[in-house]
């Protein structure tokens, strides 16, 4: 009897100890994609849109963006998903102006956000350095946006990666100790680039967001010339976190 007690002791003891050492206990990395009622995050945003049909060529533009959660519902398969308010205004001294509405939500270890009916993958989980998957799936990448009047494949060419989990990152005057950062898209040509990255940061959420997608048909004649310089349609926008709760 003291013999079989003795054993299973030391089963239990046993047990327990693999369960502490289970990797799906690790941290998945949920929290560099938080979803809270009441939390907002305020954003700069830089512009630079080409278009060749206008009277500026290039046009820059600086907006401020507030994305607040402010609800909670359900898809048709009872999915939790949190509403996502998009407030826009050009100054501090203007109030701010509901132009969208959004969601997110994580679902079968993927953090999915859907913009404008279209469902992003933004991330999987766990987190993992090297990881990469197709983040636009859920449409067909050769949909046609319009960009100051102008049609592009905006999408074409897009293949997420994730570069970095867990590395200190500075962006604008705000310091993070735990930002992860994901390569959205990095293809280019003689006639298109696409190429974009994000960055979040654990316990906030995105903080930085930067995408290139610009056409040209001036190829032998800017030869070497910066996309910048040559663009002939699209845009660039850069996206940088300056308040958050």
């Amino acid at each position: 009897m003291k013999h079989s007690f003795f054993i299973l002791s030391l089963l239990c003891l046993l047990a327990s100890c693999k369960e502490e050492a289970d990797p799906f206990q690790a941290d998945f990395g949920y929290e560099y994609f938080p979803l809270e009622v009441g939390k907002y995050l305020i954003y700069e945003v830089d512009s630079t849109i080409y278009d060749p049909t206008g009277d500026t060529a290039v046009f820059f533009s600086k907006t401020q963006v507030k994305e607040e959660i402010v609800d909670t519902l359900s898809d048709n398969l009872g999915n939790q998903l949190f509403k996502i308010e998009r407030f826009e205004r050009t100054a501090d001294t203007l109030p701010w102006q509901v132009t969208k509405v959004f969601t997110a939500s994580i679902q079968n270890n993927q953090a999915i956000r859907t913009e404008d009916n279209l469902r992003f993958i933004k991330m999987p989980f766990p987190l993992r350095d090297g990881a990469s998957w197709n983040a636009n799936i859920h449409f067909d990448p050769s949909l046609i946006v319009t960009v100051a009047g102008e049609s592009i494949e905006m999408f074409k060419g897009w293949s997420s990666k994730i570069e970095s989990v867990g590395e200190a990152d500075t962006v604008g005057i705000l310091q993070f100790p735990e930002v992860v950062t994901i390569r959205l898209a990095d293809e280019e040509n003689l006639i298109e680039l696409r190429r974009g990255f994000e960055k979040y940061a654990k316990g906030i959420g995105l903080v930085y967001k930067e995408l290139w997608i610009l056409d040209t048909q001036c190829i032998e004649q800017c030869e070497g010339q910066p996309w910048e310089e040559k663009a002939e349609k699209g845009f660039i926008l850069r996206q940088k976190l300056v308040g958050y709760n």
